[in-house]
């Protein structure tokens, strides 16, 4: 949209060259991010085996006593976010999702070691402490600058790194045993080849509408059963899917909306494959992180007839400052605002701070969207949702409740809307 609009300047010629100058920077940045965050998961990988090599062989007691340390904080650390997604979820994680959150707990655990360690070693040279004349008052200092550096790093550092990697938890629920309702489980690829699962949902009668449903960060496919069972009553044909680190999917990095539009695309073109009939009209409806890919994917595909988006952010870039300034006190906030966005970019393997539904939902007309946001959203401000409404032509809709963030995924009088949104929902002409 930024090339498009420059070209459509004054100068034509001027801005077109600028506007591929900056998408030759963007793509530039996105290729270090992706290079650079190839070699942080190479040293993830590398690092816990190497650390028991390590221990194997008689060495110092200190390295001995550090890497166990690091095994067991990092077990520690990854029981704790299990624990956290299983409760939140309902589900259960497999040995391999356990062994794999394992690993890159203590992988995150030996690398933050390493670091302090490097600057331990930094600070030494610098203060001289090794000496024996030195007095205790540097070595005092020495310390505290030691513990003030290595927490500016590590505490965004961790929270980067549990904000992108997601261990699976995989939903006991079906629309069998919670709807009674017949469903096919499937699986398909995304547009960049990650294995996408979800359920099939068919109408009770012959329907041409299909609803797409897309969850939230860290929920699955088994989350929104009230619209499920809302669409199902009205005969609609529903796919409800795992988006990419969730659930039966593939992957264990989710990207907040830059990989996940993909995600969304694969399911369209799974529909048009296999259910051609059923697919005349595709209705996508998604919460947050849901919400935000089917905006993205709508923008780039004019095979998904109107959008529902139920409260998600505008510019993710502003969530994260907005969260940081919300739940944190400086200078814990100042460090996250400053750190965490680009650290959690290292991780995700792209840019994160690129994310930004509010610019391409724009570009969904003619067809219908609806944007639905509760006032007392403890997660997304309001604001976001009413900024997104405004960025948007119509035809569009608003529901504004004073509902909260999973709290409008169940409210009656907001399902019946979306409901009659997808049943009714048309594009306007276009001459």
């Amino acid at each position: 949209m930024f090339v498009r609009t420059l070209f459509l300047g004054s100068d034509r010629k001027a801005n077109f060259v600028i506007g591929n100058g900056f998408g030759r920077a963007v793509a530039m940045m996105e290729g270090v991010i992706a290079l650079l965050s190839t070699v942080l998961h190479g040293i993830y990988i590398i690092l816990p085996a190497a650390s028991l090599g390590a221990f194997a062989f008689r060495g110092r007691p200190w390295l001995k006593r550090t890497i166990a340390g690091a095994w067991i904080s990092g077990s520690i650390l990854a029981a704790a976010v299990l624990a956290a997604y299983v409760m939140a979820i309902g589900g259960s994680a497999s040995y391999l999702q356990i062994g794999m959150a394992i690993y890159f707990g203590v992988a995150l655990m030996l690398l933050l070691k390493l670091v302090d360690a490097l600057f331990r070693r930094a600070i030494g040279r610098v203060f001289k402490i090794d000496r024996p004349d030195t007095k205790r008052s540097t070595l005092a200092l020495a310390m505290v600058l030691r513990v003030v550096v290595f927490g500016a790093f590590a505490l965004p550092w961790v929270m980067s790194a549990v904000m992108v990697y997601r261990p699976r938890v995989q939903p006991d629920e079906t629309p069998g045993s919670i709807l009674r309702v017949e469903y096919e489980a499937v699986t398909f690829p995304a547009r960049d080849g990650t294995r996408i699962a979800g359920w099939y949902v068919p109408a009770k009668t012959a329907s041409p509408v299909t609803e797409l449903l897309c969850h939230g960060l860290g929920a699955s496919k088994s989350g929104m059963w009230s619209i499920l069972r809302g669409l199902h009553e009205a005969d609609v044909n529903v796919l409800t899917i795992d988006l990419r680190a969730h659930g039966y999917s593939g992957g264990n990095l989710t990207t907040f909306g830059a990989k996940e539009p993909d995600d969304v695309l694969g399911a369209i073109d799974w529909l048009r494959l296999h259910h051609v009939e059923d697919s005349d009209r595709i209705v996508g409806v998604g919460a947050s992180l849901g919400a935000a890919a089917l905006i993205d994917a709508a923008a780039r595909d004019v095979r998904i007839d109107a959008v529902v988006s139920i409260g998600t952010f505008d510019s993710f870039s502003t969530l994260a400052s907005e969260i940081s300034e919300q739940h944190m006190v400086p200078p814990i906030s100042w460090l996250t605002q400053a750190m965490a966005l680009p650290m959690a970019s290292l991780h995700a393997g792209v840019d994160l701070s690129s994310i930004s539904p509010g610019d391409h939902i724009a570009d969904i007309w003619p067809r219908p969207v609806m944007i639905v946001h509760g006032a007392n959203d403890e997660i997304i401000p309001f604001a976001h949702g009413k900024r997104l409404y405004d960025k948007a032509f119509s035809p569009r809709e608003s529901v504004f409740t004073g509902g909260t963030h999973n709290g409008v995924l169940d409210d009656p009088a907001i399902v019946a809307r979306i409901v009659e949104f997808v049943l009714h929902a048309q594009p306007v002409p276009v001459i």
